[in-house]
């Protein structure tokens, strides 16, 4: 997930899926970023990317790494709390993240965020947007299976105006088929 000054996100996946948000659809996910303001709080936003790999037994995925810094410069204005520019550099730890493509080579689904070593950086292991908002002051506190935090995110669907952390059933492709959504625990088969 790759972000610019318009506040897109340059993948053009059907489906992106993190460890406490998706599935989400590219139009939902760049309306939930462009609430958080994190573009402008974070003007100089670097995403170093390497390592890409071709998965062995499926040809059609990559896999590879990210490490993101910037530095929090200007307030954040995040769906109208403000966070006051910290002046902090931040850098993330490593994340592995993963696209996975169609015969025709469209993106069909990206994984994003998975952190290889949480005790790297600055951010108390927190990578990519997650890192940022706690640079700023925003020091969310989720991980996978977190029943609290993913209560919390059905509660902000339910009021509404602050994003989402996942798309409705019907902006979702018909194949998806897990049912777990944002922080729910993984659905075991």
């Amino acid at each position: 997930m790759f972000l610019n000054k318009n506040f897109t996100a340059s993948f053009t996946s059907d489906v992106l899926r993190g460890p406490v948000i998706g599935p989400i659809n590219r139009k939902d996910l760049a309306t939930s970023q462009k609430g958080l303001d994190i573009v402008n709080a974070f003007p100089d936003i670097k995403i170093d990317s390497f390592g890409f790999t071709i998965d062995p037994e499926n040809p059609y995925r990559c896999y590879y790494f990210q490490r993101w810094r910037a530095t929090h410069t200007v307030d954040m204005d995040a769906y109208g709390t403000i966070y006051p520019a910290t002046n902090t550099e931040m850098e993330t730890p490593v994340s592995t993240f993963s696209v996975v493509w169609n015969p025709e080579g469209k993106i069909v689904y990206e994984q994003v965020g998975a952190v290889v070593d949480r005790l790297e950086g600055n951010t108390q292991g927190k990578a990519a947007v997650f890192g940022l908002l706690h640079t700023a002051g925003l020091k969310l506190s989720a991980s996978p299976g977190d029943g609290l935090f993913s209560f919390i995110q059905r509660i902000g669907h339910l009021v509404g105006g602050q994003g989402r952390s996942w798309s409705e059933e019907e902006e979702l492709p018909s194949w998806w088929t897990d049912k777990s959504r944002g922080a729910d625990a993984t659905e075991q088969y």
